[in-house]
């Protein structure tokens, strides 16, 4: 029997930043090098949970709520699994954390990994997901993130479409944007981009 094809909500994010990461990542594993950014934000992403414990809930308009931290989650059914840096659960609402080393605003890429994970606590956890929390850890903004029909259907959308790449081992288009490849951990590989 053939195990399922679970797509993570990061590759999600990757996909949108630039789908060739997700192809070399799956269909053609490389040796990757780990840029100076990567580790840099690693480390960050690793202090802000640390201080993330000593603080309050009010950064995310809420009262009371417990706390989980690097929540395992998966659905067959969804095609999805990850682990979520922070859920926030207040009942039967759950809040889905995610914390990013950037001085940005959350784009299409990051609103899809929010709610990749927002689905993938109500299809596991049976609580309802309204909405979620980005947070930069640079500029401290915390951003809520709602979970529209359309944000999840787009998500739900993209889903499919990267396992539909993976199955066929298809190299998708390079991203659009040629900046992005100047600090790609997998510049080298990408011949037609530079």
């Amino acid at each position: 029997m053939t195990e399922p094809l679970l797509i993570t909500p990061t590759e999600l994010r990757q996909w949108h930043y630039c789908p060739r990461v997700v192809f070399f990542d799956r269909c053609t594993p490389v040796k990757r090098r780990e840029t100076v950014l990567m580790t840099s934000g690693r480390d960050k992403h690793q202090s802000e949970l640390v201080r993330e414990r000593r603080r309050t809930l009010s950064r995310y308009d809420l009262t009371e709520g417990e706390r989980r931290y690097d929540v395992r989650l998966t659905s067959i059914t969804l095609g999805l699994n990850g682990e979520l840096d922070l859920l926030i659960v207040d009942g039967q609402e759950a809040y889905p954390v995610e914390f990013k080393h950037t001085q940005r605003s959350p784009d299409s890429g990051h609103r899809l990994q929010l709610c990749a994970y927002a689905l993938l606590v109500e299809a596991e956890l049976g609580l309802t997901c309204p909405h979620g929390y980005w947070h930069s850890s640079r500029t401290r903004q915390t951003y809520t993130i709602p979970f529209d029909t359309r944000l999840r259907n787009r998500t739900l959308k993209t889903t499919q479409e990267v396992r539909k790449f993976i199955w066929r081992e298809q190299c998708p288009p390079s991203t659009s944007q040629a900046v992005k490849c100047l600090e790609c951990e997998l510049k080298n590989f990408c011949g037609d981009t530079l």
